[in-house]
């Protein structure tokens, strides 16, 4: 009795394991979910978003990027829309998204721009809210983020190994 006992509660623990993995989506072999969340979710956070999917897919790192905003509002300016279009990168690919709780359990790393509310709970993030306006100081802006990225994905590479 006992040896089934503990085959049972194996059984338990590896269906409610697989129960999670289904519901976030993750799995042990499949890419790191990367969440940026910035104050209006058009501008840091998908701008961040957009570069990291770039830099991930040259780099040959397989990763899935989503970005989140607190309070959701177009934050970019018509310089910046035009620096971004020049280089290719479209911050509206993805529709702009409050984040929710569900988000950030769905998430494996967490990157803020702002500070997230507490109502949200408790979140281990990566603190990007250095970065300079994307919208004042674009090149700083651009030229820190790229670099910032680029850790990210070494980090990224190195676990997957």
């Amino acid at each position: 009795m006992g040896v089934s006992n503990k085959i049972v509660v194996s059984r338990r623990a590896l269906v409610l394991g697989l129960a999670a993995v289904v519901a976030t989506g993750a799995s042990a072999s499949s890419p790191p979910r990367v969440l940026f969340i910035c104050q209006f979710g058009t501008a840091k956070s998908a701008i961040a978003r957009e570069f990291f999917r770039r830099r991930a897919r040259e780099r040959g790192i397989s990763v899935t990027a989503f970005s989140r905003g607190l309070t959701l509002e177009d934050h970019i300016s018509s310089p910046l829309g035009a620096a971004l279009r020049a280089e290719g990168i479209d911050p509206a690919h993805d529709r702009p998204q409050v984040l929710t709780r569900r988000d950030l359990r769905a998430a494996g790393i967490v990157v803020v721009f702002n500070p997230v509310p507490a109502t949200l709970g408790p979140v281990a993030a990566r603190n990007w809210t250095a970065l300079p306006s994307v919208n004042e100081n674009w090149p700083a802006a651009r030229a820190e983020l790229v670099q910032r990225i680029d850790v990210l994905l070494d980090e990224i590479a190195k676990r997957r190994r």
